[in-house]
């Protein structure tokens, strides 16, 4: 007798057991979180396109500084020496589009003493400190 009453407690009290499979309460969907602001250009990046820049343009550069404004604008400012030129050039990025936002390129040749300013051709070379006509 005993073997029934134990082998029918065991039974039903494995079918007392209840376990709860879905949360009582309605799942809700996860937060949406902001849209993440592109990731500004570093040090490293900006002097990369600044090489590869001054590299497009058949220059031998050195790098002079590179650095971050308040505007996220990168100015990295380079030494053009060698090659028959000499020179600087200047060149500013947008840190979050990268854009090359301005260029400035003063080179120039070594075998020539002149500047795009200092001449426009035959008869048109700014002369500073001579009368409007020498005769």
């Amino acid at each position: 007798m005993r073997l029934p009453l134990l082998l029918g407690s065991l039974l039903l009290s494995s079918g007392c057991i209840v376990a709860e499979t879905r949360p009582s309460h309605p799942s809700r969907p996860p937060p949406r979180l902001p849209p993440s602001r592109p990731v500004a250009m570093g040090y490293d990046e900006a002097v990369r396109r600044g090489f590869d820049q001054c590299r497009a343009r058949g220059y031998h550069c050195d790098l002079q500084e590179a650095h971050l404004t308040g505007n996220d604008v990168w100015k990295v400012k380079f030494r053009v020496d060698g090659r028959g030129e000499k020179g600087h050039l200047h060149l500013d990025y947008d840190a979050y589009s990268r854009n090359l936002i301005k260029v400035n390129d003063k080179v120039k040749d070594k075998g020539r003493d002149w500047d795009d300013d200092d001449w426009d051709g035959p008869g048109r070379g700014k002369k500073k400190g001579h009368a409007h006509r020498d005769d």
